[in-house]
């Protein structure tokens, strides 16, 4: 009873202590959610009109494009272009916000592409331009139909036509991402073009649109002319005060709205090999030269010393490099040539066989999977007369496909070996890299002299002693410089150049650097003053401080005042140049041309449709005023872009057309249609409210 007593005497105190636990558990799950939603709000690339586009939906597209343009340059024998990555962000990050924008506009005017509408554009009557574009033969320039059908056909179904392996099917998946997106491409552009077709009856000329349009290109006239430039009067001489600086801002700040800015200044270390590095290549090359051209194992050697492979390929000479070329035409087999060094690079050839025989040859093949257990029956078909285009579409048939001796490497030296070993014209098999192939020769180019060379190259690289000793100067620079004053003002005297650039977040290239997108990256989630860590890019080391920020908005006053100031300046120089003239009282354009210090110049074909005039430049004030002064009448001085103008019609030419107002709204209607379909995303990113946050991540 006395515990009874004590605690209800401690009431009071207790329901304070619950309700404080209380609150601690609640606040404690509330920032716990808080952190969630803090990282989700976090975890995304973009916010369009209040759709996120997270990073891993992202990452994922930026993958598959990513893969697919691999392959597409791998098939070329090529690699991506250094810093192909930060355009390829880019693309998918424009293409995601434009599919987020085009969506919500569809809907809402009930624009929609039907399932027979997007069949017609990819495989029916009607194909879509982009399709035609993958399946066109270089070659012919001829569309390609069939190979058309065999792709889809093994790409929306790949298991059925023998690709049932889990190796089999990654094999083909870049061709299926591929077409699952060049399949949503055409489906927007056909909703875009309905888009654009609507705006474009909603945008209909009226009668005095017509006319205007047909008055504005009736006539065109011949003007000389004279010009006093502004530049004929120096800068100094007129005064800009601060007032007439701050109402000219106020008047054109519109035109100086401008993103999130970030100036950096950087210092840019090319990593070049050092005289030990030219030294030690030289005396590898000298030590080789012998060797390469006495060794019986030219492919062994070759492997363990060339910077390039061997190429066990007979090349058409005619189509070798130039000095491989001169090289082979006159040299017996297993002659080598005298070293060169060039480009920083030594290279000596040894000819190892020639032969005469066909440069390319025409086949068409049917492909079955690796031990197919049909191709003997169906090559068996093909030998006692079965037709090869009723097979295709089952084998993956294509029809039109042209080899030479050095795509070995790309479909496999057995298969190529195979191909023009045959003399024949009947069907056999092949076994390359993709798996075995019915093959038939249609075709062979006329025989040539062709040969096997081999090339031993070697180039001078930069040594990792002197990767290192070239990153860790720039590394003390910076850490004994290591804010963004000091790093400027100490470079000259440590023997560097600092460059300076304003980046904004959608950057990914600095002057002189083609892929800087770390470095810019780095800027946007820096604070100011800063100096980064040391980036490896285009070759070269670069270290970077953040100099200032700009937010997003109207560019200050200062940072434009030079452009204002000029406008101003050249506004106050016509007014003075006018002014003189007008006192002379001239009457002739050689007495004009004289006061101005000028010569007498003509323009043709000065239009009010066109303000650009051929030898002028831009002048608006000429082409207004030109078309509707009379032959022979002294027309200014006037103010122009470039200065003050004096002129006279020497000619005119009216056309003879008659108005015709079909013609006219044919034109007009074009100039909409061009107008609307090249800014129609423009516009509707214009009028969106998207949080560009890429800057973070990539």
């Amino acid at each position: 009873m006395a515990t009874l007593n004590k605690i209800r005497s401690k009431a009071g105190l207790l329901v304070v202590i619950i309700g404080v636990a209380l609150l601690a558990f609640i606040v404690g799950d509330f920032l716990n959610s808080g952190h969630t939603f803090y990282a989700m709000n976090q975890n995304k690339v973009a916010v369009v009109n209040g759709t996120n586009i997270g990073v891993e939906e992202f990452q994922e597209r930026v993958k598959v494009r990513t893969d697919e343009l691999q392959q597409m340059y791998g098939q070329r024998g090529m690699t991506l272009p250094e810093g192909y990555v930060s355009r390829i962000n880019q693309e998918v990050y424009d293409q995601m916000v434009n599919e987020i924008l085009l969506s919500e506009e569809l809907e809402e005017l009930g624009i929609v592409v039907s399932k027979e509408e997007l069949a017609d554009l990819l495989s029916g009557d009607n194909i879509s331009p982009q399709v035609r574009q993958y399946f066109t033969n270089p070659q012919t320039g001829e569309f390609d139909r069939q190979g058309l059908l065999n792709f889809m056909q093994v790409v929306l179904d790949p298991e059925s036509h023998g690709y049932n392996t889990p190796e089999l099917l990654a094999q083909i998946e870049p061709q299926r991402q591929m077409w699952l997106r060049l399949e949503q491409e055409v489906k927007q552009n056909r909703a875009v073009q309905k888009f654009a077709n609507l705006l474009n009856r909603a945008i209909m000329p009226n009668k005095l649109d017509l006319e205007n349009s047909f008055e504005d290109n009736k006539t065109s006239a011949n003007i000389a002319y004279a010009l006093q430039p502004y530049t004929s009067i120096a800068d100094s001489t007129i005064a800009v005060s601060d007032s007439e600086l701050k109402a000219e801002y106020n008047k054109m700040k519109s035109f100086y709205k401008t993103p999130e800015r970030r100036s950096i200044k950087y210092i840019t270390v090319n990593i070049v090999p050092s005289e030990a590095d030219y030294a030690k290549a030289k005396e590898k090359a000298e030590m080789n030269e012998s060797v390469f051209a006495t060794t019986d194992d030219v492919v062994a050697f070759i492997a363990n010393n060339s910077d390039e492979s061997y190429d066990d390929s007979f090349v058409a000479i005619s189509s070798m490099p130039e000095k491989m070329k001169k090289f082979a035409q006159t040299a017996s087999v297993n002659e080598s040539s005298p070293m060169e060094f060039e480009n920083d690079t030594y290279t000596m050839y040894r000819l190892m066989d020639t032969k005469v025989a066909p440069d390319s040859i025409k086949v068409r093949l049917l492909s079955f999977q690796p031990r197919s257990t049909e191709i003997d029956s169906v090559l068996n078909v093909l030998n006692h007369g079965g037709s090869f285009a009723e097979l295709a579409p089952k084998y993956n048939g294509n029809d039109e496909i042209w080899l030479m001796e050095n795509m070995a490497s790309s479909v496999g030296r057995p298969f190529i070996n195979k191909v023009f070993s045959e003399n024949g014209n009947g069907y056999f098999k092949a076994e390359s890299l993709g798996g075995e192939h019915i093959v038939q020769i249609l075709s062979r180019t006329a025989p040539v002299k062709k040969a096997k060379v081999a090339a031993y190259v070697l180039a001078v690289n930069p040594s990792t002693e002197t990767h290192t000793a070239l990153y860790n100067q720039l590394s003390s620079y910076s850490a004994s410089n290591n804010n963004a004053e000091e790093f400027n003002t100490g470079a000259k005297e440590a023997g560097y150049t600092v460059n300076s650039y304003e980046c904004s977040a959608e950057d990914y290239s600095l002057p002189g650097i083609n892929d800087a997108r770390q470095a810019i990256r780095w800027a946007f989630n820096a604070d100011k003053g800063e100096v980064s860590e040391i980036f490896t890019l285009d070759n070269s080391f670069v270290v970077a401080a953040l100099d200032n920020i700009t937010k997003e908005g109207y560019a200050p006053l200062e940072q434009v005042k030079d452009i204002l100031a000029m406008q101003i300046r050249n506004d106050k120089k016509a007014e003075k140049i006018i002014g003189d003239l007008k006192s002379k009282n001239l009457n002739s354009l050689a007495g004009y041309a004289e006061a101005m210090k000028a010569q007498v110049d003509s323009a043709k074909f000065v239009s009010f449709s066109s303000p650009s005039i051929a030898g002028v430049g831009y002048e608006p004030v000429l082409s207004g005023l030109a078309p509707v002064s009379e032959n022979g009448k002294l027309v200014g001085p006037v103010k122009g872009s470039r200065g003050v103008y004096v002129f006279t019609v020497t000619d005119k030419t009216v056309s003879e057309q008659p108005f015709d107002a079909q013609t006219e709204t044919q034109k007009i209607q074009q100039n909409y249609g061009y107008l609307i379909n090249s800014r129609l995303m423009e516009v509707l990113r214009d009028k969106a409210e998207i949080e560009n946050t890429m800057i973070r991540f990539f």
